[in-house]
């Protein structure tokens, strides 16, 4: 199994790299074997390809006149072929199958104009060779081919069909026509491609995300957290649904790979990266699931090692990197992350004694008190460390509460300042922000408190505690406005 890598995210940046739609359920468009289409489609987010190539490829042969399901073949099979960038030996073939959706639905059209599900055909086809000729960086033909989509698919809403995964569609195209690349946006004009509107087809994308369409819920749902992972950049948002993936395809361990990095930088949940990357190297070693093959294990231990390593539980980290560096031959990626975990502790054990290496010995020791329920020896500890070494952002932000505690908020406010002004990490920053508003609040800054407590509250890098406390602030301040947003993460 070979992990997509971010750059698949830039991919998927242009209107053209996105499969778009298929049909709501129940409508006029459906079709009798669009149920087993579905559940084709559910092994290709299971990591099992060649099992949904094949499903489709039954039901192609038992309906040839369908423009859908040949379509439905080129998507499984793009899948699979982007998994090994390196290889060209399925481009032909999943450029032949979506041909013959478009041959297919020429004919039906060629009978009836209006035909939805043969436009609808027209434009997932159109769509799919766009994304694939823009993962082979070929620019041009993505952008002619992301032309003709969007012209099939507002012919196919003009007939007034109802239907959630042309929504879909249209949203996808919306949302990157707003947010592409510079190169893209010169492409645009030379091709004349209409312009997008960022926010509307975010929407339109979160809406099939929650549930309802017939074929394309789960690539919404990878989609939102693309979106929300390298151009939104907001954590908390991406985090909920590659949880989602990870919770309804297991089969396919890149889901979780995928949720053990993003809980591990920025969102600084160590202790959850870890979790997840133990439960990915625990169905790697029983050797009971096909794509959990040794270097899945390979790659688990390296981000368990990188999250002990953030939890600074040393000697685990240590002797994770160590298996994972011992176990990856040919994945030259994970052995620099191992290396690096090992450089990192073999640095902190030659420099014991030192102010930094006192100071994270006492932030650890704040960080198991904490874990104890001990939070008042935690804070204590914590300040100790900022005292061994002020650089410390963790040990500042604990002197910056005690200071609120002893009625100081402008000594407050500058330590949480220099936490967010800083280049420390950015899992701190909720914290910095919540310690901020509260120093401001008390300064009588009501307005500026509030800002930052939305702030947080949207924002809280999946701490629920900072969350809730800003939730309660922001019904203090301003209690006749209703929180900014109802279910904020589900966007």
């Amino acid at each position: 199994m070979r992990a997509r890598r971010p750059a698949r995210a830039l991919l998927a940046a242009a209107i053209l790299c996105v499969p778009v739609p298929a049909f709501a359920s129940g409508s006029a468009l459906s079709r009798p074997a669009d149920a087993g289409a579905r559940a084709s489609l559910d092994l290709v987010y299971d990591g099992d390809f060649h099992g949904a190539e094949a499903r489709l490829a039954a039901l192609a042969r038992e309906h040839p006149d369908d423009p859908v399901l040949p379509y439905l073949q080129a998507l499984a099979l793009e899948w699979r072929l982007e998994q090994d960038p390196a290889s060209r030996a399925h481009d032909a073939e999943a450029l032949a199958l979506a041909d013959r959706a478009l041959g297919l639905a020429g004919v039906q059209l060629g009978r009836d104009p209006g035909d939805a599900r043969a436009l609808l055909a027209r434009g997932a086809a159109h769509g799919l060779k766009s994304r694939l000729h823009l993962f082979r960086w070929e620019k041009g033909p993505a952008s002619r081919e992301a032309v003709r989509m969007r012209e099939a698919l507002l012919a196919a809403r003009a007939t007034g069909a109802q239907v959630l995964d042309l929504e879909f569609g249209l949203g996808l195209y919306d949302y990157y026509a707003d947010t592409l690349p510079g190169f893209f946006k010169l492409v645009a004009v030379v091709l004349r491609i209409p312009g997008g509107d960022r926010q509307r087809g975010l929407e339109e994308v979160a809406r099939v995300a929650r549930g309802g369409s017939l074929f394309h819920d789960d690539e919404a749902r990878v989609q939102m957290y693309d979106i929300h992972s390298y151009f939104e950049k907001k954590p908390d948002r991406a985090l909920h649904w590659i949880r989602e993936m990870w919770r309804l395809h297991p089969g396919w361990p890149i889901w979780g790979l995928k949720l053990a990095q993003l809980l591990g930088e920025p969102m600084g949940l160590w202790a959850q990266g870890a979790a997840v990357a133990r439960e990915i190297l625990a169905m790697a070693e029983d050797g009971r699931r096909p794509n959990y093959q040794p270097v899945v294990a390979a790659m688990a231990r390296v981000l368990l090692a990188e999250a002990l390593l953030g939890d600074l539980r040393f000697e685990e980290a240590r002797e994770a990197a160590l298996g994972a560096r011992s176990g990856a031959p040919g994945t030259p990626w994970v052995s620099e992350r191992a290396e690096r975990v090992l450089a990192r502790c073999l640095d902190l054990e030659r420099r014991a004694g030192s102010p930094e290496a006192l100071a994270l010995t006492l932030l650890a020791q704040a960080r198991r008190l904490r874990e104890q329920g001990d939070e008042a020896s935690a804070e204590a500890a914590c300040r100790r460390a900022f005292e061994s070494y002020p650089r410390t952002d963790e040990g500042r932000l604990c002197t910056a509460r005690e200071s609120l505690r002893q009625g100081r908020p402008a000594a407050a406010r500058a330590l949480a300042r220099a936490v967010l002004e800083g280049e420390g990490e950015p899992w701190l920053q909720p914290s910095a922000r919540l310690v901020l508003a509260r120093a401001l609040e008390a300064e009588g800054g009501r307005a500026r408190a509030l800002d930052l407590y939305r702030r947080v509250w949207e924002e809280p890098l999946g701490r629920e505690a900072l969350r809730a406390e800003a939730a309660e602030a922001i019904r203090r301040l301003a209690p006749a406005k209703a929180l900014p947003d109802a279910s904020p993460l589900e966007r």
